[in-house]
């Protein structure tokens, strides 16, 4: 599928997806791109380019620390700013999943952009399905090996951009402690009109 087929979204053009590590927010972002043909920008992939030009490497605490210095040179909107210049590049059809929104600024910045075509969902998940998640991942740089280098890691993400405001303000909420199946079609369900 391509969004419907004739350029058209089957849902909202742009869906926002907030969450903490391990809450599910790539597989939300797979399921929207294999099932309704969205194009996936992750935020962090933003920030990993910007990494690799200064030759620093791939970890979360390099993340957070550049995501905090675009931030205090560009504002708290940046990320976002850097994701719609990408959008803008981009052909037909404009039906984006933005993976890795951080703050509500971001989350203004394309509501600015793209108005009512916006949709903001977080995906919630408990603590210990996100660090099982995480332990069997196990990311290198990314993914912490106890449970409580996992919570003081939840502590900073939340507490460095003010992530719990981002996903109180979300238009819908996906908890995301089921099966993958589940999530997908509760998902869907959201997206589209």
């Amino acid at each position: 599928m391509n969004g419907g087929g004739s350029g058209e979204c089957l849902g909202k053009p742009i869906v926002l997806i907030i969450g903490l590590p391990g809450s599910g927010k790539d597989e939300a972002s797979k399921a929207l791109r294999d099932l309704l043909g969205y194009r996936v920008i992750r935020m962090s992939d933003l920030l990993l380019e910007e990494l690799r030009k200064r030759g620093l490497s791939e970890t979360r605490e390099n993340l957070r620390s550049l995501g905090l210095e675009l931030r205090s040179r560009m504002g708290e909107g940046a990320l976002a700013k850097l994701a719609i210049e990408v959008m803008a590049k981009s052909p037909p059809p404009r039906c984006f999943v933005v993976n890795g929104i951080r703050n509500i600024e971001e989350i203004d910045e394309f509501v600015k952009e793209f108005g009512d075509n916006v949709i903001t969902i977080a995906i919630l998940a408990s603590k210990k399905t996100r660090f099982i998640r995480m332990r069997t991942r196990m990311r290198e740089g990314f993914d912490k090996g106890n449970y409580e280098d996992f919570l003081r890691e939840d502590r900073d993400e939340i507490t460095a951009f003010h992530l719990g405001d981002a996903i109180a303000y979300a238009d819908r909420f996906l908890v995301n402690d089921g099966c993958l199946d589940e999530m997908r079609w509760r998902l869907l369900s959201m997206v589209i009109d």
